[in-house]
């Protein structure tokens, strides 16, 4: 959504305003093959979903990647080429794969950031098993929400409790790094798939030559949103030993505006652990029963209900729902924030061009600037960040 965007830019982060991201927007879509499933195309079970939440009131919405788009449903525009998903490796590496001055390792662990008097003075990485020093003035760190922190720290920069813990000498004091980790915390109704809903789902594979198990997409707003939507619901069929017919159908409901916050902490062997904090916050959990309540009516419903047969998750006995989600959540796969853009005195670890506070040479540019991750999918946005990392280090 374009406000989340804005709002950074309003928080004193130049340049990630919504309508200066939306080039990056157009042409990250561009080469990561971003298209839409055809109506053919679309299996049973989303079909399904998708008259589900038109009846319950959602509208059908074909601006699931708008920035603009509001609540809706519709099937999620894809990076899928003859099968297979489209990375930015095939996007962006490959079209430069043989230039003469570019090389790529394999096999290779970046271990830290060697950092002299302040600046960045080349990288220690393992490869074939051998410890080395590779040397340069600069380096652009793109290892992840929980990758990029822990190198961070593994170079001296972060807290110095943690990096005592580790035992690394303090380089720049910066306590932002590992904290203000997030990621959108997901709730699940699962179910066997019904017979019916089997011989369906055969005949498309049949009749198609495939079958896609995650199609639909819903944007929901609980009644504490603070914009348009605050909630997805994005359900998937899969193969599934425990299930009387082989095949479960799952209804996820996840909250995109989490304000529970956790920390990457030093766990006692020195390793570098999540500690997530979902659903800590009662607002998120008084959100996330709202979206529970709506997947619960859209199962309920004429077009999922024949679809669906014994739950394979339920509440237990006496159980009530704040209880049974903070036992049984997982999580949407998008963690973020661990290295957020920000002034350091703000817990920042980055400025708005990804460059370290307090390192010379030393840029980020993942998921993990992210200040609060979008209320998104964030695979596109965090092709973005690339995109606008790339275009002020030029």
């Amino acid at each position: 959504w374009s406000g989340d965007y804005d709002r950074w830019a309003a928080n004193g982060l130049a340049g990630w305003a919504a309508a200066d991201l939306l080039p990056h927007f157009d042409s990250a879509t561009e080469r990561m093959r971003v298209h839409r499933f055809e109506e053919f195309e679309v299996q049973p079970f989303h079909r399904a979903f998708v008259d589900a939440c038109e009846a319950e009131g959602i509208p059908r919405a074909a601006d699931l990647d708008s920035l603009d788009g509001g609540v809706g449903v519709d099937v999620s525009p894809v990076n899928i080429v003859d099968g297979v998903r489209w990375n930015a490796s095939f996007a962006y590496i490959d079209p430069v794969r043989e230039r003469a001055h570019l090389e790529i390792w394999h096999d290779t662990s970046a271990r830290r950031i060697v950092i002299k008097s302040g600046r960045v003075a080349g990288v220690e990485i393992i490869k074939d098993s051998v410890m080395t020093v590779v040397s340069c003035d600069q380096v652009v760190l793109c290892a992840g929400a929980y990758g990029t922190p822990e190198i961070l720290m593994r170079s001296g920069i972060g807290r110095s409790e943690d990096l005592a813990s580790l035992g690394v000498e303090t380089q720049v004091e910066l306590p932002g790094v590992g904290g203000n980790l997030h990621d959108h915390p997901a709730v699940t109704f699962e179910f066997d798939a019904s017979s019916e809903l089997v011989t369906q789902l055969d005949a498309f594979r049949v009749a198609h030559g495939w079958l896609p198990e995650e199609q639909a997409l819903a944007k929901v707003s609980s009644a504490s949103s603070h914009g348009p939507f605050d909630l997805h619901i994005y359900p998937w069929v899969e193969p599934r030993p425990d299930s009387t017919t082989g095949w479960a159908a799952i209804v996820p409901v996840s909250l995109l505006t989490p304000a529970s916050r956790g920390r990457l902490r030093v766990g006692p062997d020195g390793g570098v652990v999540p500690d997530h904090g979902y659903l800590a916050a009662p607002s998120d959990r008084a959100s996330m029963a709202d979206g529970l309540a709506t997947a619960q009516r859209l199962c309920a419903g004429d077009q999922l209900a024949p679809l669906l047969g014994t739950r394979l998750n339920p509440q237990q006995p006496d159980e009530g729902i704040d209880s049974w989600m903070t036992r049984t959540h997982s999580h949407y796969w998008h963690p973020a924030g661990t290295a957020a853009m920000g002034p350091a005195e703000r817990g920042g670890v980055c400025d708005a061009d990804g460059k370290v506070h307090g390192v010379v040479g030393l840029t980020l540019a993942d998921a993990s600037i992210f200040p609060e991750v979008p209320r998104s999918t964030p695979a596109l946005p965090v092709v973005v960040v690339g995109e606008r990392i790339a275009a002020s280090m030029k």
